[in-house]
């Protein structure tokens, strides 16, 4: 029988209510009801305090999120993107019931300024977008008052993906960059619209709480603008090519930002002199031979040269025949040059393809690290000869570099270079006919700014960053002094605004994903995309290392938007190990990606990347991640390591790295990057920052443990890594079994039998006693795909637009827990004493399994090796004694 056949009779099965058991590497079709709300051992509800807001607002006090009654508050949330927002009413009390039920303690509200209704908060039939919809806003005015019942906070998103119009007052506005990132920083006109929006919601009444949302205390947070900033988006060179009228305020205000720092335009001349003079000397001397062609595991291509160039002239070819996993396996590079720090490089060449495609041109170390001297530039090229010309600066002196030309690992073609050159030139200072007196002084390109002296680059960072921090200072004086806001209030996100311009605001977040969906051409494409399938525990120099890397010192500190997308089948790892470090990092809050971008809830499957209503083995690790981070199961960390950066340092590299916001200031203070697995992380910038006495960060990758001894992050197998969560009241494996026995601390000791990808996500929580009963709820999930589902290229990393359909397919994992009796939580127990109970979809006790459980004076078994009748289970002893928890 093959397993589509297995798959169908199981499906059958369970809806007939006729038991079924499972075997090893068999999948079970397994959906949590869109509006489940039912009482039972996986509610944890009771965790939440209901109404929200109930003691006052949120606000902050030492870095931490408080709440009215002066208790500790952290948010385990999920956004709601698009009509997500405007459920119907009935919707809103099935959703915000079932989201209680998980955990879930916050929601933030994003994509409403995108579209029109019913999508979005617009009306539809005017040419401009100003004015709310009153079905929609009546909607979201109900969903607020439901989520409030159940003890679930609110972040509002004010702009996000509001695209303007001619209509709006903004002439050429299809001009401008997607959703008017970077000029909305600003550009007068968008900011006026940016506070009329937030006026015309934020004062309007909810007729449900009674409230305005300036004074609705369920509003825990109000965030300015979603992943934008002044700096990144210049970095980006999405502000190159503005229309006139949008770049005349932004030179107005650099030349008032010269005008404050120098006397007269021979004080700018003098101190945009540039420092270093070049040779006017070709580097590239060794002609098309010298080219190094290189070919990394999957990525598999071709060099040839060919007298194929412009006029005849000699040109490389380069045909890539297999793509990598890796755009940049797939690449080529002119090794062997010497470059000067703070120097300037004027690169030219002829390219053309035998399709429009991206490539990447840059400068970097020819030697391990391998680390860019600049950054690299992107370039569109096409099925015609084209001319590029890139300037470079290198941010230090190195002996044995490279210029190299890639991205052309990551689809099927042919570029052809030609007539290459790299000259040894003189940056610019001031230019001619450019004068302070007249305010005159041109602003910096991105694509020219290599060209450019040290100080005149230094000066030009400095100013988008202040003009960014001024934006965010003018918006929080809006929406706190003119409209009367008490919520808190966040900015954007670090790697899109500057880190200085972020402390303006009252909180630090952020956004990471892992292995984000890849769109080989076409942005979004439906059908052409694929997400890579591996497990984030085998990579070191992941995104949720970053995460735990960027925190500011003393400012509370969220993670808006994090997720492992889908189809990767190791996605479900994403909850729990987030959770379990967002915990011992002692963050404040955590808003995975997504939980609906619509207001379909009824039909969901893991029909997309990011939602997770749907998405069994995620929502199923839920009850757990609340309580590993909103009940405190797992300890915050016994030590830190800070590293401290002045505010002139964080410029000046971010100046060498041409504004990029995405620049790490923690790789630069001296800690080594695996410190956030063993203490907590987190960044101090002042003016003059004393050095810090930090403790020893152990060098070993392989095992990395907490100062708690609660979390170990385990690389000793390569490629079979495995994370373990050893908390009294939370237990966990997350990983790669290849036949090890696993200790979960506590007496409770763990093995896995064999699985489709050998690989499982475990979770063991306790759930409370009631009724002179200790309940654990028991989790069990690895492998998870959807009926009909179909796999392209033979691969597991794309689906196309075949994502199938519910309920979804879920590995049932078998394994065997060992309980010693000497150790919590049998300590003390009855010699007799425990029941295993499987459960169905809605977390009800189906069936007990007596064979399940073996006893012995020494330990008490759960032997589910041979049987796997669900996906998650209630374990059950008797409490120590009459009247005593016992430690639970």
């Amino acid at each position: 029988m093959t397993r589509c056949d297995r798959n169908s009779i199981l499906c059958l099965c369970i809806l007939s209510g006729i038991a079924v058991s499972l075997n090893a590497g068999e999948l079970t079709p397994f959906l949590l009801p869109w509006d489940d709300a039912g009482d039972g051992v996986t509610n944890v509800s009771a965790l939440l305090d209901k109404p929200a807001g109930k003691s006052g607002f949120i606000h902050i006090e030492n870095g931490h999120f408080i709440d009215g009654a002066g208790r500790r508050f952290r948010i385990l949330g999920v956004n709601m993107a698009f009509s997500g927002n405007f459920p119907t009413h009935e919707q809103s009390e099935k959703v915000a019931a079932r989201m209680a039920k998980y955990g879930i303690n916050g929601i933030r509200h994003h994509h409403m300024d995108t579209l029109r209704a019913p999508n979005g908060v617009w009306k539809e039939g005017t040419p401009e977008k100003q004015a709310l919809d009153a079905e929609n806003l009546d909607r979201f005015d109900y969903f607020i008052y439901q989520l409030k019942r159940h003890g679930i906070y609110s972040n509002i998103n004010l702009k996000v993906g509001r695209k303007t119009v001619a209509a709006d007052g903004l002439p050429q506005a299809d001009k401008l960059p997607g959703y008017d990132k970077g000029v909305d920083h600003y550009f007068p006109r968008l900011i006026e619209l940016q506070k009329n929006y937030a006026r015309d919601l934020l004062t309007h009444r909810n007729p449900y709480t009674g409230t305005r949302y300036i004074e609705e205390p369920c509003i825990a947070m109000i965030e300015i603008n979603n992943e934008s900033g002044l700096a990144s988006k210049w970095s980006g060179g999405d502000l190159d090519d503005l229309p006139a009228e949008y770049v005349v305020p932004l030179q107005l205000d650099w030349n008032r930002f010269l005008q404050k720092k120098y006397a007269n335009t021979g004080a700018v001349q003098t101190a945009w002199r540039a420092a270093a003079s070049g040779s006017g000397q070709e580097q590239l001397k060794e002609g098309a031979n010298h080219w190094v062609f290189q070919q990394i595991e999957e990525g598999k291509g071709t060099r040839q040269i060919v007298p194929e160039g412009p006029d005849g002239a000699e040109a490389l070819k380069l045909t890539t025949t297999a793509v990598g996993k890796e755009s940049w396996h797939v690449q080529t590079f002119y090794p062997g040059l010497s470059l000067k720090g703070g120097g300037f490089y004027s690169f030219s060449a002829w390219m053309k393809s035998d399709r429009s495609r991206d490539v990447s041109v840059g400068v970097k170390m020819n030697h391990s690290p391998w680390e860019g001297l600049d950054e690299a530039k992107n370039i569109q090229v096409g099925s015609e000869w084209k001319k590029v010309e890139l300037s470079f600066s290198p941010n230090r002196d190195e002996p044995d570099a490279r210029l190299d030309i890639g991205d052309l690992g990551d689809e099927l073609g042919i570029l052809w270079v030609a007539q290459f050159s790299l000259i040894d030139g003189t940056p610019i200072g001031l230019p001619a006919g450019e004068s302070l007196e007249n305010a005159s002084i041109n602003v910096l390109p991105r694509s020219r700014f290599g060209e450019r002296s040290a100080a005149a680059k230094r000066d030009w960072i400095e100013f988008l960053v202040q003009r960014e921090t001024q934006y965010y200072q003018d918006m929080n004086q809006y929406l706190r002094g003119e409209l009367g806001v008490k919520s808190i209030i966040a900015g954007t996100q670090l790697g899109f605004g500057a880190v200085a311009s972020q402390l303006a605001n009252d909180f630090i977040d952020h956004h990471a994903y892992w292995r984000h969906p890849v769109f080989p051409n076409k942005p979004w494409d439906a059908v052409d995309w694929y997400v890579r399938n591996d497990s984030i525990l085998n990579e070191m120099s992941n995104p949720l290392e970053q995460l735990m890397q960027a925190r500011v010192e003393g400012r509370a500190y969220t993670v808006s938007e994090y997720n492992h997308p889908a189809p990767n089948t190791y996605a479900s790892e994403c909850i729990p190990l987030t959770m379990a470090y967002a915990a011992f990092q002692d963050w404040d809050g955590v808003f995975f990606f997504a939980y609906s971008h619509n207001n379909n809830f009824s039909k969901k499957s893991m029909n997309s990347f990011f939602d997770i209503a749907g998405n069994t083995p995620k929502m199923l690790a839920m009850p757990a991640a609340a309580n590993m981070f909103l009940r405190g199961d797992i300890s915050p960390a016994k030590q830190r390591a800070v590293g401290a950066m002045s505010y002139r340092e964080y410029l000046g590299n971010l100046t060498e790295h041409n504004g990029s916001t995405w620049y790490r200031p923690f790789s630069d203070a001296g800690i080594k990057s695996t410190a956030p697995y063993w203490m907590r992380t987190e960044m101090r910038f002042e003016e003059n920052p004393q050095p810090v006495e930090n403790p020893k960060v152990p060098p070993t990758t392989r095992i990395m443990t907490s100062d708690t001894d609660e979390l170990t992050w385990d690389n000793s197998m390569k490629g079979k890594s495995f994370a373990a969560i050893r908390a009294e009241k939370t237990k966990g494996f997350v990983g790669f079994v290849s036949g090890r026995h696993f200790d979960l601390g506590h007496g409770v000791k763990l093995e896995i039998g064999e699985t489709i990808q050998d690989w499982a996500n475990i979770l063991l929580t306790y759930m409370g006693e009631k009724n002179k009963e200790r309940s654990w709820l028991l989790t069990a999930t690895g492998y998870a795909e959807n009926q009909g589902m179909k796999w392209k290229d033979g691969g597991k990393e794309s689906v196309g637009n075949q994502w199938g359909e519910g309920p979804p397919m879920v590995e049932a994992i078998p394994l065997q827990l060992t309980f010693s009796r000497t150790d919590p939580p049998l300590k003390e127990a009855p010699l007799v004493s425990a029941k295993l109970f499987s459960l169905d979809e809605r977390g009800v006790r189906k069936e007990v399994i007596p064979q399940a459980i073996q006893f012995s004076d020494e330990a008490v078994v759960v032997d589910l090796m041979r049987n796997q009748p669900s996906l998650w289970y209630e374990l059950v002893f008797p409490s120590a004694s009459v009247g005593d928890g016992g430690q639970y």
